[in-house]
């Protein structure tokens, strides 16, 4: 009798069970991958980020980046995406960008301030200009 109804009490318990199932699919499909970084060059890692589909105000996919600042998604069908990363401290990007479709590859993107650092190359260069001038009129003075 206790066998039966040890069954029975575990039969109850069966249905339930499934609706904690979680089914899964493997597929290989083309993903894109961004990385980011600090202005240090190290790694954005394991911050949040959101993915947005052109003209659209919910995420496409929201995550964390990964141990070497990446962030991986599966691009909408088509049209630009915008991406959000952003860390707790304040530091973040806002990038807005047309991916790459299934077997092309994204030119490197221009760093956001590559003027700045055009300046600030321009500005040493100058300053080496000068002080050359300064030792060289120095030593022709008499």
């Amino acid at each position: 009798m206790k066998r039966r109804l040890l069954l029975c009490w575990l039969l109850a318990l069966l249905p339930p069970s499934y609706a904690h199932e979680v089914h899964h699919a493997v597929a290989a499909q083309n993903a894109v991958s961004v990385r980011l970084t600090f202005a240090d060059g190290q790694p954005f890692a394991f911050e949040a980020f959101e993915v947005y589909a052109a003209g659209s105000d919910k995420p496409h996919a929201v995550g964390r980046t990964d141990a070497d600042g990446r962030a991986v998604f599966l691009p909408p069908s088509s049209g630009e995406v915008r991406l959000r990363a952003f860390a707790a401290d304040g530091h973040g990007v806002d990038l807005k960008f047309d991916p790459p479709r299934a077997g092309e590859t994204a030119a490197p993107a221009a760093s956001e301030d590559s003027s700045s650092k055009l300046v600030f190359g321009a500005g040493l260069l100058l300053a080496l200009f000068g002080l050359i001038q300064l030792f060289v009129k120095r030593k022709k003075t008499p």
